[in-house]
């Protein structure tokens, strides 16, 4: 398994539990008040928090352990998973803008435009290292 796969395994990980956690924490009954917002807004710290602390301990972890692995520039099987993985995210991504566009156009209130946004980003993120993952295990 090459060092990048192991970042995409811990990357999925990490966005899985942190997503989840605040998603499944969400204020939905006081989402459209100023205080389901603020206190959405604040999730988002420990969201952050429970994200960036695996990624970086992991990655710090598998570049210490092999070090000539984090150093290999990307190779051009790599660079077509990316780029594969970046083309698939990018249809959610576009659907998610317009849903949002009309959510606002019809007048639904900002704490749901935020959480259908958040949501968007999260899942084009997750479908985007999901088939990353994919396609190392099938050797693309």
């Amino acid at each position: 398994m090459s060092f990048r796969e192991k970042i995409h395994w811990i990357s999925l990980v990490g966005l899985l539990s942190a997503f989840g956690w605040y998603f499944l924490n969400y204020p939905w009954e006081i989402a459209n008040s100023p205080k389901g917002m603020y206190i959405a807004v604040w999730m988002l710290l420990p969201v952050t928090i429970i994200f960036l602390v695996p990624m970086v301990a992991g990655a710090a972890f598998f570049a210490i352990r092999a070090p000539k692995d984090a150093d290999l520039k990307e190779d051009e099987r790599e660079k077509g998973i990316h780029l594969r993985g970046t083309h698939l995210a990018y249809y959610p991504l576009a659907i998610g803008v317009q849903l949002n566009i009309f959510v606002l156009i019809n007048g639904f209130n900002y704490g749901y435009a935020v959480t259908i946004l958040i949501a968007t980003l999260v899942i084009a993120e997750l479908i985007r290292v999901g088939s990353q993952l994919y396609y190392y295990r099938r050797g693309y």
